[in-house]
């Protein structure tokens, strides 16, 4: 047998799911030989503290987002990294490290190969183990789907026919640093993306082993985000299907969302209670217990800021609105416009894993799109009931064409899920002959910047470090 050694994180990666897996042995801060099944699954669990990173596009480079100009004037509020990122800069001067390509190469991605690897050699013990070796295949092909996938979205153009010959993203495949670095078209990249889908989808006894893990559902909800954003609508809502079929419960806002007054240094503020939350630890899954997959995502700087635009889509008596913190700015020393954060975990945080409001709303859009107006309205208000006080709550007015209706869904998207799918949709809405192009401007500086639909600043550059490391196969962007 082949030995694998690993360097595993210590024992503190284990604390976050601690509760779930109360027989795991944490006190791994050695290099561990591989030598079983259950050695594998260990590896699962030792990287749950990667569920998390760093998405800075995801915040800023939507219609969402804003950087109110007598900030920029006053303080050092937005790092040049995010204000690059809000004019869509395909020259990231100032980033000294490229956080996101790092994240989804790292350590899960590895692992997941890793386990493949060893599975298909099959000299490790507990090999006939065969619910477990089916669970670990699952879930490894699920996370090259999901982290590939990421990656496409972020750096890669909008995957049509027009694209299929440019450049996709890095596709890893091994656990080897040797691997290739070079990037593979677009067509390629969502071929491979799709194949590990069917691949973790052939699996059809997958039970979850805690919140951290996936099972049948979480694979299932990740199919429908991907091919949402490929427009096969079909698909898509059949997935959703399932996965709602396999789990739907949904936190209610009146229940749970509570108003926290804090006086701290820099005035006085009301926070929702999710700001309490440590996103890395199990208090945040705790709350946030309708994921398929409990993944968040990161923005470091504690200043996910809104646009008008986006204030503008929630109803006054929406419990939502307790997520956006006014006179935040003021902690850095803003006066003139002390502007709003945005904060539905601790500062910076936000959920980001499929969970069950999404599906809904997936489920919504894709029957809009087959002229279901009333079956679409219904899935959206099971998650509009959730998010009212129940004396509050009155039903939307069901429309009258698909256009309308489609619209109505992608509205609520940005009310539930503002910061983690909205850069995602607007790159596939551009090339929806449905919707409206969407063009985004920019007054900062006093310049003026007009981010077109068709715009390749859309695929993000790709940091310098990531190309040096590779030695040049991984190239940069054409802008």
């Amino acid at each position: 047998m082949k030995k694998v050694f690993l360097f595993i994180l210590c024992s503190a990666l284990f604390v976050a799911c601690s509760g779930d897996h109360l027989d795991v042995n944490p006190n791994v801060n050695t290099d561990v030989v591989i030598q079983s099944v259950d050695d594998l699954d260990r590896l699962f669990y030792g990287t749950i503290a990667t569920n998390g990173t760093e998405h800075q596009a995801n915040v800023w480079c939507t219609d969402n987002a804003s950087m109110p100009q007598e900030i920029l004037d006053e303080t050092s509020s937005f790092s040049d990294e995010q204000q690059e990122h809000y004019t869509f800069s395909t020259i990231m001067g100032s980033r000294s490290s490229d956080q996101t390509w790092r994240s989804y190469y790292g350590q899960m991605l590895v692992v997941s190969n890793l386990v493949l690897e060893q599975l298909e050699e099959g000299q490790i013990k507990g090999i006939e183990d065969q619910a477990l070796v089916d669970l670990l295949t699952a879930e490894a092909h699920f996370y090259r789907a999901h982290n590939h996938f990421n990656v496409a979205l972020t750096y890669a153009l909008y995957p049509n026919e027009a694209n299929n010959d440019e450049l996709g993203i890095v596709i890893k495949q091994t656990s080897s640093v040797t691997e290739s670095q070079e990037r593979a078209t677009v067509k390629e990249t969502f071929d491979f993306i799709l194949t590990e889908l069917d691949e973790a989808l052939k699996y059809p006894n997958t039970e979850k082993k805690g919140r951290f893990r996936i099972g049948k559902p979480s694979v299932h909800a990740l199919a429908a985000r991907i091919h949402l954003y490929l427009g096969n609508y079909d698909k898509a809502k059949t997935h959703a299907d399932t996965a709602l079929s396999g789990f739907s419960t949904m936190i209610n806002f009146e229940n749970s969302i509570s108003i926290l007054p804090y006086t701290l240094w820099y005035g006085p503020y009301v926070y929702p209670n999710t700001a309490q939350l440590a996103s890395w630890q199990q208090a945040g899954s705790d709350f946030y217990n309708d994921q398929y997959w409990y993944f968040y995502e990161t923005n470091g700087y504690w200043n996910t800021s809104p646009s008008q635009e986006l204030l503008d889509l929630y109803d006054p008596a929406d419990i939502r609105n307790v997520f956006y913190i006014d006179g935040w700015f003021s902690r850095n020393g803003a006066t003139t416009n002390t502007w709003t954060s945005y904060m539905n975990m601790g500062p910076g945080d936000t959920y980001a894993g499929p969970n069950v409001a999404e599906m809904y709303l997936t489920r919504a859009e894709c029957k809009a799109r087959d002229n279901d107006f009333a079956g679409a309205m219904a899935d959206v208000e099971m998650v509009r009931i959730n998010r009212f006080a129940v004396a509050d709550y009155s039903p939307l007015s069901i429309p009258t064409s698909d256009k309308d209706a489609v619209n109505e869904v992608l509205n609520e998207r940005r009310r539930e899920a503002p910061f983690t799918l909205r850069f995602m949709d607007i790159k596939r809405l551009n090339n929806d002959p449905l919707t409206d192009p969407i063009v985004i401007t920019r007054n900062i500086n006093g310049e003026t910047i007009t981010i077109q639909p068709d715009s390749r600043s859309w695929a993000r550059p790709i940091g310098d470090e990531i190309i040096i490391l590779s030695g040049g196969a991984t190239v940069q962007n054409q802008y």
